[in-house]
């Protein structure tokens, strides 16, 4: 399990192993963003954070299967929890500060509209798009 960086033109930059030093490994990557400093976060068995050259950098987020990862301008982070039907909220540091409970399951994408603030949620479990007020 890896995570591959290309530029536009599909050339090959950056591989990034799950197995770097303090890493732990990567279990099932499904989404990764970058936040406003330009770091990756690979939403993998925890989130992962890595330097734009592929340095690690930090572990957070006590999450059960993360899927989806969005981060807004501020730092905060966006995840969708396919095994805890969930989706959480991490302060730029890494500290959880929110849960959502009892109305998900089965969250996979995610999407913040950045001009509206509106975080949008795929729930595969009930076929439908939730509509969240960030």
């Amino acid at each position: 399990h890896r995570v591959v960086i290309l530029d536009q033109d599909g050339t090959w930059l950056l591989t990034i192993n799950g197995d770097i030093t303090g890493c732990h490994g990567f279990q099932y990557p499904n989404g990764l963003v970058l936040d406003p400093q330009g770091n990756i976060h690979v939403a993998a068995n925890t989130i992962k954070v890595f330097t734009p050259e592929g340095t690690y950098v930090r572990s957070y987020g006590d999450v059960e299967m993360p899927y989806g990862i969005v981060i807004d301008e501020e730092g905060y982070s966006f995840v969708t929890e396919w095994d805890g039907d969930c989706l959480s909220i991490f302060c730029p540091q890494g500290n959880k500060i929110h849960t959502t409970v009892g109305n998900l399951h089965r969250p996979s994408g995610i999407v913040l509209d950045p001009k509206s603030g509106s975080l949008y949620v795929t729930d595969v479990g009930a076929n439908t798009v939730l509509k969240y007020s960030v």
